[in-house]
């Protein structure tokens, strides 16, 4: 093969790098003199390029520990020189004449010399920088720059400046530069102006500074930080120690914050961020937790009288410096508590006793003043007391809100203390169902519905604070039925409204038969509506409206208003009723007999195989009545209506006399009202303010002797005139009423648990007594909390009726019985 075609096999080698020979000594001493010039300022006549080949030149031939090493002798002479030349003998000054001047200035001199080290360090690093990338990183040493930083600290602040010349005892700068650090912030915290931007190049350089014994933590955190939080202890435990004896609450909270914000923009201004947590929590600890109880019960103006008060401003403020703290806060929310227990307390205390102060026998003789007071005169005490209590949780809502930042831990407790205080009076529950119905029926007249909503939020809202939520269910149906028969309600939105926000609170159950008395109401106007556009319509002979109500829904009665039986004359007379039966009232006029029957064979008519009853204690009447040649147009109760349709006239002049002088026994005879509304009655209509009966004798008191005769000489400047019925009103029960509105709401407790522990074992088959009773209380605690005895009085008569069985292997067990 011919060899021009031959390629060629061998390799081209780049040149051999010659290093010139030159004396290692003699270049590092020129790298000396330009580092000494770069301290000098005199950049400009140097070249980094020639310097920088230097030290390459000084690697490659294997003099790195000599440059090095060198570069740290030059750093360490020229940091003693500096130190002994323009630093030592300021520094002296200051120890001497420790004022905020001679501090400046010495501090001023070890920044700049900091300042100018830093800066010097970054222009040696460059030149050096073939030195980090080599020899460091082989013989595994800091970098150049990290050397420089550790000469300054080891040269400047760690040991004496110097040994030979220094002869007055130093122990270094680190010592001095930290009192004069430390002198200069308490100058600060006196009022003195000092230099901040001298103190922040300080603490830069603290911080920058690694400590050598732990490389992780700076300077600052060895040397500054730790004195720095020793003396502001001191400092603020004597502050504190003198504001607590000459300040009021309000005054110390506000100093105390000042503190806590000034130290804060110290912080920020001139000191390393790591300290903020810890300084705030020393002046937490001295200013707040160590007095935290006595702030609050300064004399005469503590936490008592700001609340009094309504000091808004020092309340945020105080809450402001207790709120981060679990103890002092803990102590702030028991002095709210408490306050609130005290105030709701007075405000109970003058339901039962009004006017009472001080001594137990002026409360005895206030107590015993309140039980002669009338049924209305304690309704109207009632609802003040609701106000009250709703009027001094507005208070501390606004407390909440402006005050307490919205905290959780303050809500909690207001919220705590509002429970404790509201179930403290056993009546609550029938309180707030009263105040409910007389805003519902008088108090929303003129007022926005802005303010309408924020007064049945209220009314939910002490619904939520109330542990037997059951018995007001009881009081508000009651309360509800008699405003809704009675057509006294105020607004239909409004009674909806309260109805949807109970429901809401308590679910669906709690209002389904409020929810249903609603509905009876609209059905019982739809078939009102029809029935006047029939013709047996006019066939009843007067203006007839009924309400028909499904047992259920309704409330349970009282014995005076128990269902009633229509009964005539003539079949009384016939002996078709038993006189004694009270149930069965008398109906004196045919033409009401009539329009009652007429009623219901249409109603029947349309609804088979129902029964109405008739119930005559919560109906009421229209009747024109003349007195003496003048007729008024009476508003009366069906009862009232039934008594004063027995003095009308009648068909013969014996039984007219007759019928005109009746005595009560006589009028209960005759219509076979049982005794208790009858007297009730009676009283409204010849007692009252209009008194179209005149009564013999004229006491308030009704006898089954006293007479009863037609007024002719009844006059009023009012053509309608309503007669309200003594205590027909939804007043405070008396003590019997009560103890009736008790027995009922106990028996319902009674069959709720039994359908509560059915539930629970219908699911769960099988339970210990123990967790039974747990369970049912858990479920029960929304509406009210069922005593254990209650429980097992209930488990006792569902075994007896085999709901339940005892399990054969642990007689403690219950087994269900499907």
């Amino acid at each position: 093969m011919p060899l021009a075609n031959k390629r060629p096999g061998g390799r081209i080698l780049p040149a051999r790098r010659l290093t010139p020979q030159v004396e290692p000594q003699q270049q590092f001493e020129k790298l000396a003199q330009a580092i000494n010039e770069i301290y000098k300022h005199n950049v400009s006549q140097l070249s980094f390029e020639e310097y920088y080949r230097t030290a390459y030149n000084l690697v490659l031939s294997k003099s790195g520990s000599l440059l090095y090493n060198g570069v740290r002798t030059v750093l360490e002479t020229h940091m003693r020189e500096s130190v002994e030349r323009g630093i030592l003998h300021l520094a002296q000054a200051a120890d001497a004449d420790p004022t905020t001047e001679n501090n400046e200035a010495f501090l001023f001199s070890v920044r700049l010399l900091w300042s100018e080290h830093v800066t010097a360090m970054l222009m040696i690093k460059d030149i050096l920088m073939y030195v980090d990338n080599v020899y460091v990183k082989t013989a595994h040493l800091p970098s150049i720059y990290e050397m420089g930083m550790c000469v300054f600290r080891d040269t400047v602040l760690l040991p004496p400046p110097l040994s030979s010349s220094a002869g007055n005892g130093s122990s270094g700068l680190s010592a001095r530069v930290v009192k004069a650090v430390l002198r200069q912030i308490s100058g600060e915290r006196n009022g003195e102006e000092v230099n901040r931007s001298t103190l922040q190049g300080i603490s830069n350089m603290l911080v920058e500074l690694r400590d050598a014994a732990s490389p992780t933590r700076a300077v600052f955190e060895v040397i500054l930080e730790p004195q720095l939080l020793s003396e502001s202890r001191t400092y603020y435990h004597d502050l504190a120690e003198q504001r607590i004896k000459s300040l009021d609450a309000p005054e110390y909270a506000r100093k105390a914050q000042a503190d806590l914000d000034a130290e804060a923009d110290r912080v920020q201004a001139y000191l390393a961020s790591t300290t903020d947590r810890l300084l705030r929590g020393v002046l937490q600890d001295e200013l707040v937790t160590a007095y935290a109880p006595d702030i609050l019960v300064i004399p005469n103006d503590g936490l008592t009288q700001m609340l009094d008060r309504r000091d808004i401003p020092a309340l945020g403020v105080l809450y402001n410096i207790y709120a981060p703290l679990s103890q002092p806060l803990g102590v702030l929310r028991t002095g709210v508590m408490n306050h609130i227990r005290l105030q709701g307390g007075q405000i109970t205390a003058a339901l039962l006793a009004p006017g009472s102060s001080g001594g137990e026998v002026k409360k005895a003789e206030a107590a015993s003043e309140v039980s002669s007071l009338g049924v209305a005169a304690k309704t109207v005490m009632a609802l003040r007391w609701v106000q009250d209590i709703l009027a001094l949780y507005d208070v501390y809502d606004e407390f909440f809100h402006k005050s307490f930042n919205e905290g959780a831990s303050m809500r909690s407790a207001i919220n705590d203390a509002f429970i404790e205080v509201i179930n403290a009076n056993n009546r609550a529950p029938e309180l707030l169902s009263l105040f409910m119905d007389d805003n519902l029926k008088n108090g929303l007249k003129r007022r926005a519905e802005q303010d309408v909503d924020h007064l049945l939020e209220r009314s939910v809202l002490m619904f939520r604070f109330l542990k037997n939520k059951d018995a007001f269910e009881h009081y508000y149906k009651v309360h509800l039925a008699r405003r809704l028969l009675s057509a006294r309600s105020e607004s239909d939105d409004a009674e909806q409204s309260l109805v949807s926000k109970l429901k809401v609170e308590c679910g669906s159950q709690f209002t389904l038969k409020l929810e249903g008395m609603f509905k009876d109401m609209q059905l019982s106007a739809d078939m009102a509506r029809d029935l006047r556009a029939t013709s047996e319509y006019a066939a009843l002979g007067l203006d007839l409206n009924v309400s028909v109500l499904t047992p259920t829904f309704w409330p349970t009665l009282a014995p005076a208003q128990q269902p009633v039986s229509i009964t005539s004359e003539s079949s009384k007379n016939n002996g078709d009723c038993d006189d004694g039966d009270p149930t069965a009232i008398v109906l004196p006029h045919g033409t009401l007999r009539e329009s009652a029957d007429a009623f219901s064979a249409y109603y029947l008519k349309f609804h088979s195989g129902r029964r109405l009853t008739w119930q005559y204690a919560m109906g009421n009447a229209d009747l024109k009545v003349n007195f003496g040649g003048r007729t008024y147009e009476l508003n009366v109760s069906t009862y009232q209506m039934i008594i004063l349709l027995l003095f009308t006239d009648t068909e013969s002049a014996e039984a007219e006399a007759e019928a005109k002088i009746l005595t009560a026994a006589e009028i209960q005879q005759k219509t076979h009202i049982p005794e208790e509304p009858l007297s009730r009655q009676l009283q409204s209509l010849a007692c009252g303010k209009y008194r179209v009966l005149n009564k013999t004798p004229r006491s308030r008191e009704v006898s089954p002797t006293d007479t009863f005769s037609f007024n002719m000489e009844f006059k009023s400047p009012q053509y309608r005139i309503r007669i309200p019925v003594v205590s027909a009103k939804n007043n405070v029960e008396t003590e019997k009423e009560k103890a009736a509105s008790q027995a009922i709401i106990g028996q319902e407790r009674m069959y709720l648990i039994e359908a509560t522990i059915v539930r629970i074992m219908k699911t769960r088959k099988q339970m210990a007594h123990e967790a039974l009773v747990n369970e049912t209380i858990t479920q029960l605690s929304s509406r009210f909390l069922p005593a254990s005895k209650m429980i097992k009085d209930c488990v006792g008569k569902l075994l007896d009726r085999e709901y339940l069985q005892r399990s054969p292997e642990d007689p403690r067990v219950y087994n269900y019985l499907a």
